[in-house]
């Protein structure tokens, strides 16, 4: 098929233009083409249609080619020049290539002719597409621009070796600085914690293999020295070969939602105090009635005999002074435990221990509801790292809904039977798995997908903030473990909190 060209032949003489068009046609080209002979019909023919080509004559009696060159200049249009002359001399051709001509022929010497006008339609198409792919790259990389610093959320940009090509405007924000060659060139890990490198090589990890990693907790260190608590996401960018070139890492701002959680964990904790009032204090008369008689004991001796065994005071010193402490002991880890622990450091600490501390508060209630408490530990556990007055509030949250719910299986079966609630510690698959069970009123098949989500309860008004079970996901979610639920209507529950372990560690 024929290359349709539109033609500009600058030419005094219509028979010359003619032949001009002739060697065209026979190039292989459909011409539509307009002769002209002066600057006014030139600029007048610029201005009105484009053009592909434009051949011009030497000299003309009312033009010359070095003004045509000066006019095509001046409209900026990248169109190919090529003058056909009778004769040139090397100086007057090296004027016109400087001028802005791209080739010149002689008009008794045309077999360059094709070859030229090809290679020059050909050369000024591909700077016309490189013009306009440099005008949509340009565009492009303006709406990429846009779009990135219009996001809410902080967006970084990596290299696949983890090093920061860019940061957006939230994201230098997120990170305490305005300077863009604070972060730029340096690895993305620089500003992650210790402790949260394992969370960071995950998200590359599953972003590489899945090319998403989606709302993954993790702290990052501000320019202060600060941490900022974020949700991050990360995904792959291609080139246009698909082929992996950077990663784009969405950094989402969740200190609020963090100072908010930590206000209910606390306002939970209190809660869960407050319903084991009774308990506590029935756990701290227990031994003062204890030192009540031994001192009541001790005193009816001194008055019927001066002369008391040295080792009968001591024995009965022991039994005062260690009900004192005990005593002391429950005051002090209610006092602890009741503080706020948000901004506690992760530390190591054994999952036995903590689940004890925490039975030690309930123990006495489950005694005066006729609750058969029964531990199975296993004593080779790693340690869990975390915050261990937080996993003793779930252990109680647990143990206080096992309760209610074995009291409400009494009350509305109207029926006596074997109330049992079982803790259990034990590894399996490289997995340390808590489990606490219960034979109480269990839950609906219906309401199980719920139990979770805040302010959801399946207790008696008044018997329940809904809070309880949220707050422990939310903890058990902080420690990078997992909770898992399983229930039977008037059969029971049961609870597993699973944690992985990690290089003989535990998360």
């Amino acid at each position: 098929m024929e290359q349709k060209i539109a033609a500009l032949i600058i030419e005094d003489s219509q028979n010359d233009a003619e032949i001009n068009v002739y060697h065209l046609r026979k190039a292989g080209y459909d011409v539509q083409f307009v002769r002209v002979e002066t600057s006014e019909e030139m600029s007048e023919a610029l201005r009105t249609q484009p053009w592909d080509l434009i051949l011009s004559d030497y000299s003309m009696p009312q033009f010359d080619v070095l003004s045509a060159l000066e006019i095509n200049r001046t409209f900026a249009l990248d169109i190919p020049f090529i003058v056909i002359s009778g004769a040139i001399g090397e100086e007057k051709a090296v004027e016109l290539i400087k001028s802005g001509a791209k080739d010149y022929l002689l008009k008794d010497n045309m077999t360059r002719f094709a070859s030229v006008v090809k290679r020059e339609l050909s050369e000024a198409h591909n700077r016309k597409q490189l013009a306009d792919t440099t005008i949509s790259l340009s565009k492009s990389e303006e709406r990429y621009r846009t779009m990135i610093n219009a996001s809410p959320d902080g967006i970084v940009i990596t290299d696949l070796d983890g090093f920061i090509i860019e940061v957006s405007a939230v994201g230098l924000r997120l990170f305490g600085t305005d300077k863009m060659e604070e972060l730029v060139g340096m690895h993305f890990s620089t500003f992650v914690p210790e402790d949260e490198k394992g969370n960071l090589i995950e998200i590359f990890d599953k972003t590489m293999k899945d090319g998403l990693a989606q709302n993954v907790e993790i702290k990052f260190i501000r320019k202060d020295l600060s941490l900022l608590a974020t949700e991050t996401s990360a995904t792959v960018l291609h080139d246009s070969n698909g082929k992996h070139i950077s990663f784009m890492i969405i950094i989402r701002d969740i200190s609020q939602r963090k100072n908010l959680e930590m206000l209910l964990i606390h306002a939970d904790r209190m809660v869960g105090l407050g319903e084991m009032a009774s308990g506590i204090a029935h756990e701290i008369n227990q031994p003062l009635n204890t030192i009540s008689m031994a001192m009541d004991n001790f005193l009816s001796e001194i008055s019927t005999d001066e002369s008391l065994d040295k080792s009968y005071i001591k024995k009965k010193s022991d039994k005062i002074f260690d009900n004192i402490h005990r005593i002391r002991n429950i005051i002090d880890h209610i006092r602890v435990f009741s503080r706020a622990h948000h901004s506690q450091i992760s530390t190591g600490f054994d999952i036995n221990a903590s689940i004890m501390n925490a039975v030690s508060l309930v123990s006495e209630q489950f005694k005066y509801h006729g609750i058969d408490l029964r531990l199975a530990f296993d004593d080779k556990l790693p340690a869990i790292n975390g915050n261990t007055f937080q996993f003793e509030q779930v252990i109680m949250n647990l143990l206080s809904n096992a309760k209610d719910a074995l009291m409400e299986r009494e009350e509305k079966q109207d029926i006596s039977f074997d109330k049992i609630v079982k803790i259990k510690t034990f590894e399996e698959d490289q997995l340390v798995v808590v489990e606490v069970s219960d034979n109480g009123i269990g839950i609906a098949e219906e309401n199980l997908k719920q139990i979770m989500m805040p302010f959801y309860t399946t207790k008696d008004p008044g018997k329940g903030t809904g809070l309880g079970l949220s707050v422990s996901y939310q903890i058990i979610k902080e420690m990078h473990g997992s909770i898992e639920f399983s229930s039977i209507l008037s059969v029971g529950t049961k609870f597993r909190i699973i944690f992985k372990r990690k290089n003989g560690k535990t998360a």
